[in-house]
């Protein structure tokens, strides 16, 4: 096994990616009521990206042909900022009796660098991890945790104890509950320009996960790349809230902030049942509403780039304000609306352009209609292709 080094400043990463996730798991997507075993969230840290991708050649027992994704990109052997993570939910508890397992694909051969490994993160602080030894280029492996494949850090056994079974180590871990399971992508640093790895079939306490959960209405939305650099930031104070760097597509939580200003997404909410409705955004940054009402009504209402509105009407902050805008495209059909400052536009099979400025609110509307709620006199103005309203701000 090729060790990594062991570098104060590698160690300070790891434990505010750590404590990060600690704090935002639980923000992400609520536990089911059985604390069933499921995919909950990505992060990532520095040059990486997550998500779920397209694998035709999946391994035995997926049951899509989905695999999670983790990319890092270390610029040098020296480069330990990278990180890419899934985070998964229903783990509190004490930990199972049998051991956890993964399957993983990488397109490297060589030493693993300690990735993938799966994490069990305990009340005690300390956390027990299964990896793989080496890694073998473009074949499903699978990761047994009944072998000696585990290291403990902390608990009663002290920190970095390898090469021992499952049990072995969760008996350093006395009386402790389980508060985390995630799936690590970190070495970078072992293979500069650019590391990438697939996850699959990860079991834990019988239960397996292999592909991600349809969107639940008022709960959860479903969002993947088209195109460009996607950015998610899921709820919670932002010093709290995961980021991730979106490569594929993901199951969000309701609440979350995308930020397309350089990309493409396609985003797919519930409408109750087995029934999903479908968008694509780009050009903006916005944040995601539903309420279990309204027939999955599913609000995109844009958020940032705004400066000074409030600011009296008076010298050049004033002026500044006045140009500063904000905006976003969207092309869809069911029942989506875009809300301003000023506005919002609800939409029928429609490609609409919603521009934000401390003035107000202007829909344009390329195809399609959009009936434009004007906040300052609250009329509903049907908007047709090749028209355009402007919502004055109060």
């Amino acid at each position: 096994m090729l060790a990594r080094p062991v570098l104060p400043i590698r160690f300070l990463l790891l434990a505010a990616v750590a404590a990060l996730i600690a704090a935002g798991a639980s923000l992400a997507l609520a536990t089911p009521a059985r604390a069933q075993f499921a995919f909950g969230s990505f992060a990532t840290q520095g040059d990486a990206q997550a998500g779920w991708v397209n694998e035709p050649n999946s391994p035995l027992g997926s049951t899509e042909q989905q695999s999670i994704g983790l990319f890092v990109n270390g610029t040098s052997a020296s480069d330990f900022s990278d990180a890419a993570r899934a985070i998964f939910i229903g783990v509190p508890g004490p930990p199972p009796a049998a051991p956890p397992s993964f399957d993983f694909k990488v397109f490297t051969i060589g030493g693993s660098g300690g990735s993938p490994r799966l994490a069990i993160r305990f009340t005690d602080g300390g956390r027990v991890e299964l990896r793989p030894v080496s890694l073998e280029a473009g074949v499903w492996t699978h990761v047994d945790g009944a072998g000696p494949n585990w290291e403990n850090r902390g608990g009663a056994c002290g920190d970095l104890l390898a090469g021992r079974t499952y049990a072995e180590l969760i008996d350093c871990h006395p009386g402790a509950g389980v508060t985390g399971v995630d799936v690590i992508n970190d070495s970078g640093w072992l293979y500069p320009g650019g590391f990438q790895l697939l996850v699959d079939n990860i079991s834990y306490g019988g239960q397996m996960v292999s592909a991600p959960p349809p969107p639940v209405l008022g709960e959860t939305v479903g969002l993947a790349r088209v195109s460009g650099q996607v950015i998610v930031r899921y709820p919670g104070r932002r010093r709290h809230g995961q980021i991730v760097r979106l490569r594929g597509n993901s199951t969000l939580p309701v609440g979350s902030v995308i930020d397309t200003r350089r990309g493409r997404v396609r985003l797919e909410s519930s409408r109750g049942g087995k029934r999903r409705q479908r968008g694509v955004f780009r050009g903006g940054t916005f944040k995601v509403k539903q309420t279990r009402g309204l027939g999955g009504l599913t609000d995109v209402v844009l958020r940032g780039g705004l400066f000074g509105c409030s600011a009296k009407a008076s010298g050049d902050v004033h002026a500044a304000a006045l140009t500063s805008t904000r905006r976003l495209w969207g092309r869809g059909r069911g029942r989506f609306r875009t809300r301003g400052r000023s506005s919002s536009g609800s939409v029928r099979g429609t490609k609409w352009l919603t521009i934000d400025s401390c003035k107000g609110t202007l829909t344009v509307v390329v195809e399609g209609t959009v009936m434009v709620r004007d906040f300052t006199t609250g009329e509903t103005i049907p908007v047709k292709a090749g028209h355009r309203y402007f919502a004055s701000a109060r």
